[in-house]
C-alpha cells in the first residue's frame, strides 16, 4: 500500500469515522476511481467480526467486496469464476500472513461482550486491526493488478491527473467520470420520449419549455467526449500544458527545470491555480494530491 493510503487507513480507523470492512472497501473503490460514498454503507454490517458475531474479519469481508467491484459478474448470468478465484486466493494469502480470517481468532475479542470490548481498548488491539486493514488492501489490489483488472497506481493517477494538476477524471467531459455517469443515469431515468412530456408539462411549469436546450447539454455531458488531456487535448483550447509536458518529457509541470514558466497559455486566475497545484504535487507527490482532490467537486 502506498504511504498515503496507509496514512488514510490509520486516520479513518483511529478517528472512528469508519471501521475495518468500510475502510477496505472505501480504499479499494478509490484505487479504481470509483465513488466510495454509496458503497461503504454496505460494508457496515461486516465490521467487528460480522456485526459482533465472532465471524469473519471485517478487513477480509471488505476486500472480498472490493474484489467484486472489479471482478464480479457484470450482469445476471455472467461468469463468476474470476471473482471466486480471486476471493479464494485472497483468503489464502491473508491466512498465510496472519493465520486466520476469523475476527475472534485475530483479535481475541468477542465484541458482543463488555469484556471483549474492554480488551480491545486496554490491549490496543486496534493497532493490529489497522495492520489487517492495510494488508487486506495490499493483497487484494496486488491480485487485481496481477490479473490485469487494476492498473498500477502511478499509471492510473497519470491517466486522470493532468500535467497542470487539475483532475481530468472529474471534468464534465471525462469519459467514465462522475458527471458523465450522472448525466447518463439521468438520461436513462427520463427515457427516450421525455421531450413530449416536457412539452405538456410546460403549461404547469414554464421551466419545462427549456427542455430542448437542456436535453442538448445533457446529451453532451452523457457522451463522455474526452479521455483526458494527455489523450484528446483539453477543452480549454489555449492551454499549452499537455503539449509542452510531452515535449519536455515530464508527466507534471513541477518536474520541469523551467517551472514555473509563462508557456502555459492560461489566463491569470487559472495560471495561479496551475502553479499552486504543481507546487502542492511537488510537496505531497502526484498520487496523494490526486486522492486528496478526487472526492471533491471539480467546480466548487
Amino acid at each position: 500500500m502506498s504511504d498515503h493510503h496507509r496514512a488514510a487507513a490509520a486516520e479513518l480507523f483511529n478517528s472512528g469515522d469508519l471501521y475495518c470492512a468500510e475502510i477496505v472497501l472505501k480504499l479499494m473503490a478509490e484505487a479504481g476511481g470509483r465513488d466510495p460514498q454509496p458503497l461503504t454503507p454496505m460494508a457496515t454490517g461486516f465490521c467487528s467480526g460480522m456485526a459482533r458475531t465472532c465471524g469473519q474479519c471485517g478487513a477480509v469481508s471488505g476486500a472480498v467486496m472490493g474484489i467484486g467491484l472489479y471482478a464480479g459478474r457484470p450482469g445476471p448470468g455472467g461468469e463468476y469464476d474470476a471473482a471466486y478465484t480471486l476471493a479464494q486466493e485472497f483468503q489464502e494469502r491473508f491466512r498465510d500472513a496472519f493465520g486466520s480470517v476469523n475476527c475472534l481468532d485475530l483479535t481475541g475479542c468477542d465484541f458482543a461482550t463488555p469484556e471483549g470490548q474492554a480488551r480491545f481498548k486496554s490491549q490496543n488491539v486496534k493497532a493490529r486491526c489497522i495492520e489487517y486493514v492495510i494488508r487486506a488492501v495490499d493483497i487484494a489490489l496486488d491480485l487485481l493488478r496481477e490479473t490485469g483488472l487494476q492498473p498500477d497506481e502511478s499509471a492510473f493517477v497519470r491517466s486522470r491527473l493532468a500535467p497542470c494538476g487539475l483532475l481530468c477524471s472529474t471534468c464534465l467531459a471525462f469519459d467514465g467520470g462522475p458527471v458523465q455517469q450522472s448525466a447518463s443515469a439521468l438520461k436513462a431515468a427520463l427515457g427516450n420520449n421525455f421531450a413530449a412530456y416536457a412539452e405538456r408539462f410546460a403549461s404547469m411549469n414554464p421551466a419545462f419549455g427549456n427542455y430542448g436546450a437542456f436535453s442538448e447539454l445533457l446529451d453532451f455531458l452523457a457522451s463522455g467526449s474526452c479521455s483526458g488531456c494527455r489523450e484528446a487535448g483539453c477543452l480549454f483550447k489555449s492551454c499549452a500544458v499537455p503539449g509542452c509536458a510531452r515535449e519536455r518529457g515530464v508527466d507534471y509541470c513541477f518536474q520541469c527545470a523551467d517551472f514555473p514558466c509563462d508557456r502555459h497559455g492560461m489566463p491569470g486566475p487559472l495560471a495561479e491555480r496551475w502553479q499552486a497545484n504543481n507546487e502542492a504535487m511537488r510537496r505531497l507527490g502526484p498520487a496523494p494530491w490526486f486522492f486528496t482532490r478526487h472526492p471533491k467537486p471539480r467546480y466548487p
